[in-house]
């Protein structure tokens, strides 16, 4: 069988040095001055947050573990694990720092913010903390003190120059990976999915496992979107329990995911797919805009997404 990493784009080529990573310039910048003290990577999602911190310790040769904090919420995880870790002699009693990556920081407990904060305190001489965070205004003030906070998210300027380097990654992974590809047809995928590699390696992986061997811009625009099935939910599904169950089966963790779909996809899906509802586009975008923005505030983020979906089948009633 061969590797995963032989069969999956996201995994063949996802950044594994910080010569890899594409970032503002700020951002390499500290990057390259390495894990000096505890840093905290917020921004966007899919801006490389993850990649740069794995990027790093690899790059300084850093022991670490990694917590995907999102999933692992809980006090336990604070006095298990973490604790385990920062107290454990380095291997071979090499002197130096030790890591610990916390991935998407801003889904934890309050209470794993409390003992964390005891635990930084308790190691701050050899161990270093790197946190990631959508959403740093989910960040108590106490936690964000302990670290320095680098923004990953990038200024208009900086967008045009960091689009095109997007765009040569793309076409060096296609002719690599004997994917013909034109320009114009690169350029309108990165455009789509900008700022997330991910996305863009995802769709190409299926092109390739569909067998084109050429691909256009035709191609780009008439692709349908991973969240192709909640769009049909949205607009087909009438039963209320059904789409409780769907939802929460299949995108409980993908709620940002789903909401930025919502809010640019669902629009092109309706106007190449369905254009009798254009003229609910107005109506579909204030009404997502204003889940994102309760997204931030509400205890469990699947329910904003239930809720949008509930509102955007209300306003597509009968239609």
């Amino acid at each position: 069988m061969r590797n995963i990493e032989q069969l999956l784009l996201t995994e063949k080529y996802k950044p594994k040095s910080l010569h890899d990573l594409i970032t503002p310039e700020h951002v390499g910048v500290k990057l390259n001055e390495g894990v000096y003290q505890h840093l905290m990577f917020h921004g966007s999602p899919g801006t490389g947050k993850t990649s740069a911190a794995k990027a790093m310790v690899k790059h300084f040769e850093l022991p670490y573990i990694y917590i995907n904090a999102s999933k692992e919420t809980g006090i336990d995880v604070v006095r298990t694990r973490i604790t385990n870790f920062c107290g454990n002699r380095p291997v071979m009693d090499k002197p130096g720092m030790k890591v610990i990556i916390l991935d998407e920081i801003d889904g934890v407990s309050d209470q794993f913010f409390k003992a964390l904060r005891a635990t930084m305190d308790e190691f701050a001489k050899n161990v270093r903390f790197i946190a990631t965070c959508n959403y740093i205004n989910k960040v108590p003030a106490p936690i964000q003190s302990r670290f320095e906070l680098i923004d990953f998210d990038f200024s208009k300027d900086e967008e045009v120059e960091i689009m095109k380097k997007y765009i040569f990654r793309v076409l060096q992974i296609c002719k690599t990976e004997n994917i013909g590809i034109d320009k114009h047809a690169a350029v309108e995928l990165v455009k789509r999915k900008f700022p997330d590699l991910r996305s863009m390696l995802n769709q190409l992986q299926g092109y390739q496992s569909q067998g084109k061997t050429q691909i256009t811009i035709d191609d780009v625009q008439k692709s349908a979107s991973v969240h192709k099935g909640v769009f049909e939910l949205v607009l087909n599904e009438t039963d209320p329990i059904n789409n409780y169950k769907y939802m929460l089966s299949n995108y409980s963790n993908k709620v940002d995911d789903v909401l930025n779909s919502l809010s640019s996809e669902f629009i092109e899906y309706i106007n190449t797919e369905r254009q009798s509802l254009c003229k609910y586009i107005p109506q579909i975008v204030v009404t997502v805009a204003n889940y994102q923005s309760q997204r931030l505030l509400v205890i469990d983020p699947a329910v904003s997404m239930l809720a949008c979906i509930y509102e955007l089948q209300t306003i597509l009633k009968g239609a």
